[in-house]
């Protein structure tokens, strides 16, 4: 004992001079254990058939045989938030093994299939210790997420993704290859124009001589080259003003006439050309407010199909009030005149559309029908002068004589001495032409 002591402390370079063994005095017990249950040893029975449907990723867990396992679950059932992980013990001694002991265990009750769609949710806090039948290597457990989303996923993310950008980039090559078919597609991306000088004549209410005034315009214009009135106001009474046969034009109007506007005009008086608006909405009126209102540029393309020259001028006869008509025609306009009268309906009417017209450049206005015998009307004739500035173009005086002339088929404004009002509206004629030909030489509208 002495010399196994020496050879120690001669290992770490001390002696055995300064050793003082002192004798142990304390007495070690051993905590109480608790006798531990004997593990039954379950016989070996046939494997049990593997439940439809169930795949063994999803539940990792070591099947059991039930007479092993009921006792131990008859006390604490398995609740869903309990996590079931095999535990592997040794198995019984050798010589218990030989033994065979057995105890006696309460016959097991009748274990109902577990249907397919009910599944343990496992839960960390608890273990169920499992004697295996046969010795086998231990499963790992799978985390239930993993096996939720390995089941709800039918594809992995990126080869979905992948799959999906596949299909945006086909559609995307697919939609370039159709804009690039051929030198028309090129042509309709540019928007519809025309050479031809186009008055839009407007009217906030009705009643005002718009037509009247139109049909005269288009007659002093005329003298200066070719004239086409289009009337885009479903009265379709600009055809009378300007003294068409309506007989001679509907045998000349070909059948489908929608075809071109051009194929369907008509002669007027002073040598216009006339479109009337039963040629414009052969299809009928709900039909043409749902193509005016799917394309925004119906009438520009109506006058580019029309084939005009750029000494030609195209005066339009639209309804009173805002209209679909009044926003196609706005587009296509290089001139807008808005006929008034000197009333308080006109000028309230006007009100309405004040940011319509008199925010634009190229609107100007006419007071028509005015009586210098009233004191009224001198007033609102000075309110409206006030209210339009230099944008007025004019004032057409009352005369009977030209809402008379129409009931005998003429227009007292298309030659002079017939109205005092036609050397007035030979000045708004000519304040027209002088306002399309600046606009021409700047290469714009006025």
């Amino acid at each position: 004992m002495g010399n196994d002591i020496s050879n120690l402390l001669s290992k770490f370079g001390a002696t055995v001079d300064g050793y003082l063994e002192i004798e142990a005095a304390i007495d070690y017990k051993e905590p109480a254990r608790k006798v531990k249950a004997p593990l039954v040893v379950a016989k070996a029975e046939p494997a049990l058939a593997p439940v439809p449907n169930e795949s063994t990723a999803a539940d990792p867990a070591p099947v059991v045989a039930a007479s092993a396992v009921v006792p131990m679950l008859a006390g604490s059932p398995v609740s869903p938030s309990q996590r079931i992980e095999p535990v592997i013990e040794p198995v019984v001694e050798p010589a218990v093994a030989a033994a065979n002991v057995s105890v006696p265990v309460p016959a097991p009750a009748a274990v109902a299939p577990v249907p397919p769609a009910a599944k343990l949710t496992p839960s960390p806090s608890s273990r169920i210790a499992v004697a295996p039948a046969q010795a086998s290597p231990a499963i790992p457990a799978i985390p239930a997420d993993a096996a939720d989303t390995a089941v709800a996923t039918d594809r992995p993310v990126p080869s979905l993704l992948r799959s999906m950008l596949g299909e945006a980039a086909r559609a995307r090559q697919a939609q370039q290859g159709a804009s690039n078919d051929g030198p028309g597609d090129q042509q309709d991306a540019q928007p519809p124009s025309t050479p031809a000088q186009v008055i839009a004549v407007v009217s906030p209410k009705g009643g005002v001589g718009k037509t009247t005034l139109c049909s005269a315009l288009a007659c002093s214009l005329a003298r200066h080259g070719r004239v086409f009135a289009i009337d885009l106001d479903p009265q379709n009474a600009l055809q009378y003003h300007l003294g068409v046969d309506t007989q001679a034009a509907a045998a000349m109007t070909p059948a489908g006439a929608a075809a071109s506007w051009r194929d369907g005009v008509a002669q007027g008086m002073a040598g216009t050309q006339v479109v009337s608006h039963a040629l414009v909405a052969d299809n009928g009126e709900v039909a043409l407010a749902q193509q005016m209102a799917h394309d925004g540029q119906w009438l520009l393309r109506q006058l580019q199909a029309m084939q005009l020259q750029s000494g030609d001028v195209v005066l339009l006869d639209l309804p009173a009030g805002q209209t679909p008509y009044l926003d196609q025609a706005l587009q296509a306009a290089d001139q807008v005149l808005a006929v008034v009268t000197p009333d308080a309906g006109s000028f309230l009417a006007l009100e309405h559309m004040r940011q319509v017209l008199h925010g634009r450049n190229n609107c100007r206005y006419v007071v028509n029908k005015y009586d210098g015998t009233r004191s009224f009307n001198q007033d609102m004739l000075e309110v409206l002068k006030r209210w339009m500035g230099p944008r007025l173009a004019g004032v057409i005086a009352l005369d009977h004589a030209i809402s008379e002339g129409l009931a005998y088929g003429y227009n007292p404004l298309v030659k002079g001495g017939d109205s005092p009002a036609y050397e007035q509206l030979q000045r708004v004629s000519e304040a027209l032409r002088a306002a399309l030909a600046k606009a021409h030489a700047a290469g714009g509208r006025a």
